[in-house]
């Protein structure tokens, strides 16, 4: 579904009023790269997302929600980014919420084991890694949810 142009342009505003047109490596500025990455660039939404996780100031909702859009197109390095964001923000074994982390654990699973059936060793390990703190119901639990997260959408921050 294309992006309306107006939308487009309010977002470019948008971004370059809180700062957000800084230059990227590439010499594109973030503003540049959105634009890509909203016409669909994998390898834009994959940077894009990368840029908001590395920020002084992260805004781990938007990083999630780019490497989510690049993750779900096949995006070997976006599934590994997205799996450790995940990863990270779960809690700790053994505190008091350990059960509630369930779903950034499994979300983590979920993205390695989709980066690790493209061929990545790395993904396989840190998948291993995870698993083996996890108890059976948990795995069970996240093998259970994949397919849904397999077909749910990337949710964009408000």
């Amino acid at each position: 579904m294309p992006i309306p142009k107006m939308f487009l342009i309010m977002s470019l505003a948008a971004a370059t009023a809180v700062g957000a047109c800084s230059t990227t490596n590439k010499g594109e500025t973030k503003s540049e790269l959105r634009l890509r990455a909203q016409s669909g660039d994998v390898d834009a939404r994959y940077q894009l997302g990368e840029k908001y996780a590395d920020a002084t100031f992260p805004n781990t909702l938007e990083a999630i929600y780019w490497l989510c859009l690049a993750a779900k197109e096949g995006h070997v390095p976006a599934q590994m980014r997205l799996a450790r964001l995940y990863e990270d923000q779960a809690a700790p074994e053994g505190s008091s919420a350990s059960k509630g982390s369930l779903s950034n654990r499994g979300a983590a699973y979920f993205w390695y084991t989709a980066a690790a059936s493209q061929g990545d060793d790395q993904a396989f390990s840190r998948r291993e890694s995870l698993e083996s703190t996890m108890d059976a119901s948990e795995v069970a639990e996240t093998k259970r949810r994949a397919t849904r997260w397999q077909q749910a959408g990337c949710l964009r921050p408000s």
